[in-house]
């Protein structure tokens, strides 16, 4: 027992975790429009451990807001709208490598679960129908991103990450929001606290 409870502290000593919380900015790609108009909250919990003398690998879990927005314009003629909003629990595993003292880089992969989605237009939620196919449970998306370490506990990170398959396929028929599939496309900033 005494043995096994020296391993055990050993190995916990080479495992770092902190907690990281922040925004994000998204949008989706094959729902006819543009730009980063949806924001959202992300956060959850981070275990690191270092890797070589200059990086480390890492984990998370968090939770994580995603989709698309078009907000209606009556001054300029435009009264249709729509919003999409997704909700994940995501688990990204990454690579983090210190270039110089205070800044480095992220990438990796992220796999992702659908916990629940709304639809909506400017005539307000949209119903489910039959001939729309429904979003799929799982995504996976890739990342990278940018790291600030502002002191020994505190790091700024802003990442950019797409999805590598479609969370909802094409439609058995034509519908107004999307054409050839749907893929996610997130910008997230974010602080962390590392413990």
């Amino acid at each position: 027992m005494s043995i096994f409870g020296i391993k055990n502290t050993v190995s916990a000593q080479e495992f770092k975790a902190g907690i990281q919380g922040g925004m994000t900015a998204t949008q989706v790609t094959g729902d006819a429009l543009a730009g980063f108009n949806k924001a959202g909250l992300f956060g959850g919990l981070t275990i690191r451990r270092k890797v070589g003398s200059f990086g480390y690998g890492q984990m998370e879990i968090n939770f994580i807001q995603k989709g698309s927005r078009k907000n209606a314009k009556p001054d300029k003629g435009i009264y249709d709208s729509y919003l999409l909003r997704l909700n994940y629990v995501e688990v990204p595993v990454s690579y983090r490598y210190m270039f110089i003292k205070k800044m480095g880089v992220d990438v990796g992969m992220k796999f992702a679960y659908l916990i629940n989605e709304r639809e909506f237009d400017e005539n307000g939620e949209i119903p489910e129908e039959a001939e729309k196919p429904g979003f799929n449970k799982f995504d996976i998306s890739v990342f990278a991103g940018l790291v600030y370490k502002i002191n020994k506990d505190f790091n700024f990170i802003i990442r950019y990450a797409y999805s590598v398959k479609s969370f909802r396929p094409k439609p058995v028929s034509s519908y107004t929001h999307y054409s050839d599939g749907q893929f996610n496309e997130t910008i997230c900033t974010a602080f962390q606290y590392n413990f």
